[in-house]
């Protein structure tokens, strides 16, 4: 059975756990502290250090290049999910890149202001550490003083999105890509702190209905 490491709030978490979810892939689920990482480094002999971490049987993957989703190609060739087809690999690549860098720089910061200060005391203070040597001492203070402006901007890079799917049931095609579950889980992490809600998107919000459901 497969064993799927992860932090739970993590968008790319989401993503990989979803797509096992929803394709009804028996898998165990392993939740680890930010801050540790000694059973991603020691199932991957090295190799890995972060999640989403998928281990099956005696190997194990990480995501290990930018944009490179070997956790989600590796599943996709193990269980022949059809998620990346070859006539859309460029328009994945392409709409990936708007998931995860503008949309996700948003969202992210958003949920951070709510999960970093539930987290235990040592989880919390090495996350802040870890986004303070990234984006600069106080970014916490900062991102939670203009969570309504963010959550705005977040809406607002979602639009062109809801206008996608206001003429297709999913982004690309009709049925799920990776890019689908890309977008789930980046939208996930939005929504982990249970205080947040999906924007007003008319052809979003179905669609979101629809990518909860089993296949």
């Amino acid at each position: 059975m497969l064993t799927l490491i992860q932090f739970p709030w993590s968008p790319f978490c989401i993503t990989v756990r979803h797509i096992l979810e929803r394709h009804g892939i028996l898998f165990r689920l392993r939740n680890i502290p930010y801050h540790e990482r000694a059973s991603i480094i020691q199932a991957t002999n090295g190799r890995g250090h972060t999640v989403p971490c998928l281990v099956d049987e005696k190997q194990a993957f990480c995501d290990a290049t930018d944009f490179g989703q070997e956790v989600a190609r590796y599943i996709d060739r193990r269980f022949k999910l059809g998620l990346f087809p070859k006539e859309f690999e460029g328009l994945q690549l392409i709409l990936s890149r708007y998931i995860e860098i503008d949309l996700e720089m948003v969202g992210f910061k958003v949920n951070d202001t709510y999960v970093i200060p539930s987290r235990p005391l040592v989880e919390r203070v090495m996350l802040v550490r870890h986004k303070e040597r990234k984006f600069g001492k106080g970014c916490v203070q900062k991102w939670t003083s203009h969570r309504k402006d963010l959550s705005a901007q977040f809406a607002e890079l979602l639009l062109p999105i809801d206008h996608m799917l206001a003429s297709s049931a999913y982004l690309l095609s009709d049925r799920p890509l990776f890019v689908d579950y890309n977008l789930y889980g980046v939208i996930g992490n939005y929504l982990f702190n249970g205080k947040t809600k999906l924007p007003k998107l008319t052809h979003l919000r179905r669609w979101h209905r629809a990518m909860g459901q089993s296949t």
